[in-house]
């Protein structure tokens, strides 16, 4: 079953990730699936090693009394044993149920409840805690623990037990084992609930079969022939979401890719700088936090060094104007620019383990135009895609080489999928990769699939020259009390073109004017302030210091210049606190969730505005 060279995400609806798994181990069973790293050792884990642990599992799984179409949930940080618990899940023909694993008590009791899962894997102490205090542990058949390095100590409820003592001394004919799943499996069967990110109210299970995953996974392929090449990838993203799934479990199986896990997704930096991948993949945070570590490392340079760095910049710029001009590249302004990019780009990607990347783009969230131009002055031939959790690969990706910033690209190149544009801007959008509907939620099943389409939720514009531009969430347009409709990702967008704020969120709906709450980067703003301003020690007193809030009124002020005048913003905060899950405001892959952000920092947001005139009335009207 050669899949590499199928070219179309229709070519899957008979095919299946047991029969692919199967495949793999057949043809490849010396082969390194993928790489672990454990107490300081990576360790490789081939085809065969992989498939065996799988099948182990899912034996296990069976004989403890999984059916199929039954729910299992995977709560757990990064790693190995994630995967297996996956795909073990999908081999017997279950219903995974990704639950990430900065998730609360709360979340975790709404994910099991409204799943009905049968099943859970949770990473470690700190996931089994989390779950324990959802009281939904009692519901559950069995528990289990997937650190190898976590022991009982003796008070856990009966149904928790060790990955190692579930499989106990199970012994499995892997071969025949996953024959037999592979016969029963079909492309249709539901195999998967994503659950959305939930930026507004109880997040929304998106019911996933092997058809979605696969020709969701293959849409990537669509993108660039180097993806059909051996490459390597670091999983870091939580295993839950959708890019970190198919980097893990789908992506391996049609392409030559292999994973590697680190020893936790926290020191992913670490990680990507040992391992320096070939393939990434991740949201626009995550390359204004690397762009961020490398300006910082320009800056601390000499001045010697800092004079160099100048001039390559110069010689850059000119070499993409020449790049993205359309005509034939000059040779001097090239030759230049290569000199340039082995002098000082590259030993200054390979800081952050970004040297050797040959395939790179960013979705999830709109990427600032100023920063994606930055990565590719440095040589990075960063692209931007639009994908979301109901259809698991991308619609829409930028094609051209070294594109210009601030467009998503052109539908995909494969005639399985179709984009419209509907009059009031809302992309929509159909394909073998779609979901199939909510889990337990039949009206929101019928609001987002009509037809065969998926109404996408987010408005778009498309230029001349069929290039898609991302303006909004067609349910996030402000009203102000002037009656003015404004996008507030499109002024946050501009806001965040400055190397200090990591994140703004724009307040103003019924309100006269705009405002906005502003978290600062850490790192390049501690590192500017340093000299500046002695009080500041932690992230919480830059909010507090005089320096700090004239600087970031300088940066306001740069983008309200390039804003019309409805859309600036009249006043801003610094917030005292990085933005997190954790606090319940953003989710795990950095989506702001607004009501929740108005609800934390309310009282901030109150000092933003003048309620003089309101008082006054309301005072009249008491009389």
């Amino acid at each position: 079953m050669n899949v590499e060279s199928l070219t179309s995400g229709a070519q899957f609806a008979d095919i299946t990730i047991p029969q692919l798994f199967r495949t793999r181990r057949m043809e490849r069973p010396a082969v390194t699936a993928y790489y672990q790293k454990r107490h300081g050792d990576w360790i490789a884990v081939t085809w065969k090693e992989y498939s065996d642990r799988v099948s182990m599992l899912a034996t296990a799984l069976q004989r403890e009394g999984l059916q199929r179409g039954d729910r299992v949930a995977i709560m757990g940080d990064v790693a190995q044993e994630w995967l297996i618990a996956d795909m073990a899940t999908l081999c017997v023909g279950a219903v995974m149920v990704g639950v990430y694993f900065t998730s609360s008590p709360e979340e975790v009791a709404y994910y099991l409840s409204d799943s009905g899962s049968r099943f859970a894997f949770v990473g470690g102490e700190i996931q089994l805690g989390i779950l324990l205090a959802s009281r939904q542990a009692d519901k559950l058949k069995k528990i289990i623990v997937l650190d190898p390095d976590w022991t009982p100590q003796g008070d856990e409820a009966a149904n928790v037990v060790s990955m190692k003592e579930f499989c106990g001394s199970i012994e499995v004919d892997a071969d025949a084992f996953l024959k037999e799943q592979a016969a029963k499996a079909k492309s249709t069967d539901l195999v998967s609930i994503g659950y959305t990110s939930g930026t507004t109210g109880f997040p929304k299970g998106a019911m996933l079969t092997h058809l979605s995953l696969l020709a969701g996974a293959h849409s990537v392929t669509r993108f660039t022939p180097r993806i059909m090449e051996d490459n390597t990838v670091v999983v870091f993203l939580p295993m839950s979401h959708t890019v970190a799934r198919a980097q893990a479990t789908t992506l391996p199986l049609i392409v030559k890719m292999v994973p590697y896990f680190g020893e936790t997704s926290a020191n992913f930096a670490q990680t990507i700088i040992e391992v320096r991948p070939t393939y990434f993949m991740a949201p626009p945070r995550f390359f204004q936090r690397y762009a961020t570590a490398i300006l910082s490392k320009v800056h601390s340079g000499s001045e010697k060094q800092k004079q160099d760095y100048q001039f390559a910049m110069k010689i850059a710029r000119m070499a993409l104007d020449n790049r993205q001009s359309g005509g034939e590249p000059d040779p001097f302004i090239a030759g230049l620019y290569k000199v340039c990019q082995e002098q000082i780009f590259r030993p200054l990607l390979a800081e952050v383990g970004f040297d050797r990347l040959s395939v790179t783009y960013t979705s999830s969230a709109a990427m600032p135009s100023e920063l994606m131009s930055l990565w590719q002055l440095w040589g990075l031939q960063l692209k931007e895609c639009y994908g979301q959790t109901e259809l698991v690969g991308a619609n829409l990706v930028q094609m051209a080489e070294w594109p210009e910033a601030g467009t998503v690209g052109v539908p995909l190149h494969d005639p399985a999928w179709e984009t419209a544009v509907l009059e009031d801007g809302e992309m929509i959008t159909r394909g073998p990769g779609l979901f199939i509907g909510y889990w337990n939620k039949p009206e929101e099943t019928k609001s987002a699939l009509r037809d065969g389409w998926l109404y996408t939720g987010d408005i778009v514009e498309v230029g001349p020259t069929g290039l898609f531009k991302l303006v909004d969430r067609k349910k996030e347009i402000i009203n102000t009390s002037n009656g003015k409709s404004i996008s507030p990702t499109q002024i946050e967008n501009e806001i965040r073109r400055s190397p200090f704020i990591s994140e703004a969120a724009v307040i103003g709906e019924g309100k006269k004017y705009l405002t906005a709450l502003i978290e600062v980067d850490a790192t390049a703003t501690m590192d500017w302030v340093k000299s500046r301003d002695l009080k500041v020690k932690k992230y919480a007193d830059l909010a507090n210091s005089e320096v700090v809030v004239r600087m970031i009124e300088e940066e306001v002020s740069k983008a309200n210049s390039r804003l019309a005048r409805a859309e600036q913003i009249k006043a801003f905060r610094i917030l005292p606190e990085e933005l997190s899950p954790d606090t319940g405001v953003m989710t795990a892959t950095r989506k702001k969730r607004r009501k929740q952000l108005h609800e934390r920092y309310q009282s901030l947001i109150n000092t933003l505005y003048d309620e003089t005139e309101e008082k006054m009335i309301k005072s009249e009207m008491r009389g």
